[in-house]
């Protein structure tokens, strides 16, 4: 009877790791299968998520700039003595070495004063329709002056600018004999909105991916792309639905949606968009990142409470955050209700580790 219990025991583990191998094995075999269908053209690529926002794509070209103005915006971008005190230049929060963005949560301006949102990077940004986490401003001119004269980041003015740059030779006989008449406040912004608009964006393996299958050089594409990453670039743009707000040569829609972070009536509260346009469809809403360097960036989200890109992804498995009004919020017209776009799906943690994987080539 013993050797019978234990010959049964026996039998039942074989069986169980029998039948883990075979999942694992057809998991495998599914993912091999669907990572072969991204080594063709992209029109022949699997059906995107219904609710797409586009098609996934490469870097753009770069925009043409004059690189005389891009020289002078250069300088301008990285003196503090636009600022009030002389201490923050546009480059304390915009760091070269962390992709135009910084490399702490909440970037300190003049005298310490901190904010309530992370630096956004400034690569890409003259391809931008949409500018600031809400989304306020549609012009380059408009984004260098306004940090200028936030009384939080480099608390200055105008006139203080103008009577720096008229003050100082390198600037006002630069600036003079590139715009050939008397100086204004619109040619110091040009010159900085120039500079921001040279700044390379460098490829990465999922752009010389692209290049790859545009070229019809399927082998070398198979050699940018892992199989692993590939099967999380089919779960990103359908199971998953990522491509929902995250697609394009950008990763965004460059739409406003609000994803359940307004942290409402608590710490760390942001109505986003809603005090732009006051409408309370707008409370919490904030522009769509891109993903371009995600994985590079310490602080995500436009607080920067989020460093962990599993963890991210694990959040819209759930369906984002939901919350819910509790005591006098309940009749509160604005009260931040979560993107329709976000609803619950089925992610095992393998296909959470390939979208991770995904994310990491771009």
């Amino acid at each position: 009877m013993v050797k019978q219990s234990r010959s049964f025991v026996v039998a039942v583990v074989v069986f169980c790791v029998a039948a883990a191998a075979s999942v694992q094995g057809a998991q495998n075999v599914a993912e091999s299968t669907v990572s072969q269908a991204y080594l063709q053209p992209v029109s022949d690529w699997p059906a995107l998520h219904p609710n797409a926002a586009g098609e996934l794509a490469a870097l753009p070209e770069p925009l043409p700039v004059d690189e005389t103005l891009v020289r002078i915006g250069e300088r301008l971008f990285h003196d503090p003595k636009l600022s009030k005190d002389g201490t923050i230049s546009c480059a304390s929060c915009h760091k070269s070495n962390h992709h135009f963005a910084d490399n702490v949560r909440i970037s300190p301006g003049v005298a310490g004063k901190e904010g309530r949102r992370t630096a956004q990077m400034l690569r890409l940004v003259g391809h931008w329709d949409k500018l600031f986490w809400d989304g306020r401003v549609s012009q380059l001119k408009e984004l260098v002056e306004q940090p200028l004269t936030d009384p939080v980041e480099m608390a200055s003015s105008i006139e203080h600018v103008m009577a720096y740059v008229m003050a100082k030779p390198g600037y006002h006989d630069a600036l003079a004999d590139y715009f050939k008449e008397d100086l204004q406040w619109e040619q110091v912004a040009s010159a900085i909105a120039e500079y921001i608009m040279s700044l390379d964006a460098p490829m990465r393996r999922f752009d010389y991916f692209m290049q790859a299958i545009a070229a019809g050089d399927m082998a070398q594409a198979a050699n940018y792309l892992s199989e692993e990453e590939r099967w999380g670039m089919h779960l990103f743009r359908t199971k998953a639905g990522c491509v929902q707000c995250h697609a394009g040569p950008l990763f965004s829609d460059q739409q406003l949606h609000n994803i359940g972070l307004a942290y409402y009536g608590r710490h760390f509260e942001d109505l986003g968009h809603y005090r732009v346009s006051g409408q309370a469809e707008h409370v919490g809403a904030f522009r769509t990142p891109s993903l371009r360097y995600v994985s590079e960036r310490p602080h995500l989200m436009h607080n920067g409470l989020f460093n962990d890109l599993n963890g991210i992804v694990r959040m819209y498995r759930h369906g984002g955050p939901r919350p819910r009004p509790k005591g006098d919020q309940v009749n509160d017209p604005l009260f931040p209700e979560t993107s329709p776009l976000l609803v619950p799906f089925e992610l095992s943690q393998e296909e959470e580790n390939a979208i991770v994987s995904f994310l990491k080539t771009l």
